[in-house]
């Protein structure tokens, strides 16, 4: 009775032990102390380096999502669910390329770096082509994206990984890429009829509300982007404050996710406040921001900066 009580007990304790989520691991050549987990801006852990650049972190609850790595001044994301014991292994004079991830949960996180090394390549040679006319740019993109696309699903007819990681590699997928077009538009000053195209055979997955993006920042980015052409196609403004007012405005309609709304608002705050226009100019343009904006925290971040930038 004892021994099947006591076998009762280890499996149950096992059991209780695996729900434990394990991000550890090596770094070459540390250029800090310390290594940070962040998810959303909050930080879940911190822990110095061993005397040979090894850490171990060990959370025991996790919401499973879209985190951040940071060893300063550098700083990485991946995706963390419950019970994956990922490790890394990374050089700081070569980060991003010289990043290997093993242990549990590392497939999608090597395949999402590698979406990351990808996308930054594409960017380059996307950017030497911003002068092709719109159906050659289309197909340029198109193609880049597609191969993308079609390497990742390769992956998952060989690996089984969870929806939400499914959603989250598709996005670091997408987002750059649509970027892009707004990139073009507003280089070549692309009409409102001519942009349509672009964006039709993407239309149907663009979401503006993920719960899971609101911190990833080429999704940020992408609708940052989408919201200035949408504002630029509606009149022909007067003013840059008038402008910049109703990009405020367009934010608050569009989006309804509160995260991805406080996020694109503070972006875009920032971005135009530190282009210290007259005193008078940057108050309306705060009228019109704390009327809009609902979160106290961000509020009095933007406040603070404005008066920071008045010194």
């Amino acid at each position: 009775m004892f021994f099947r009580f006591f076998l009762l007990l280890y499996i149950v304790t096992s059991c209780d032990n695996s729900k434990e989520t394990f991000f550890g691991g090596k770094i070459l050549n540390p250029s800090s102390d310390k290594i940070s987990l962040y998810v959303n801006d909050n930080l879940i852990d911190e822990t110095k380096l061993n005397s040979d650049g090894s850490f171990e972190i060990v959370i025991d609850s996790i919401n499973p999502g879209l985190f951040n790595f940071y060893h300063d001044p550098e700083f990485q994301y991946i995706i963390l669910e419950k019970n994956d014991s990922l490790k890394i292994r990374l050089n700081t004079l070569d980060f991003d390329e010289s990043l290997v991830y093993t242990g549990s949960g590392s497939g999608k996180n090597n395949f999402l770096m590698d979406v990351f090394l990808k996308s930054e390549q594409d960017e380059v040679f996307i950017n030497s082509n911003l002068n092709l006319k719109i159906d050659q740019f289309k197909r340029l993109v198109d193609s880049l994206y597609t191969k993308q696309f079609n390497s990742f699903n390769t992956y998952l007819s060989e690996n089984k990984i969870s929806l939400l990681s499914q959603d989250i590699i598709n996005s670091a997928i997408l987002y750059p890429y649509l970027s892009k077009f707004h990139s073009f538009i507003i280089r070549n000053n692309i009409s409102f009829e001519e942009q349509s195209v672009l964006f039709e055979p993407y239309n149907s997955i663009i979401d503006f509300n993920s719960k899971y993006l609101g911190y990833f920042k080429p999704y940020i980015d992408f609708i940052y982007l989408d919201i200035y052409n949408r504002v630029k196609n509606e009149i022909k403004f007067n003013s840059v404050i008038d402008f910049n007012k109703r990009r405020l405005i367009k934010t608050d309609e569009v989006i309804s996710s509160g995260l991805v709304k406080e996020r694109v608002l503070r972006f875009h705050a920032i971005g135009f406040l530190l282009q210290k226009q007259d005193d008078s100019i940057n108050k309306s343009f705060l009228e019109t921001f704390m009327k809009v904006s609902k979160n106290k925290l961000v509020n009095e971040e933007i406040f603070n900066l404005y008066e920071k930038l008045k010194e």
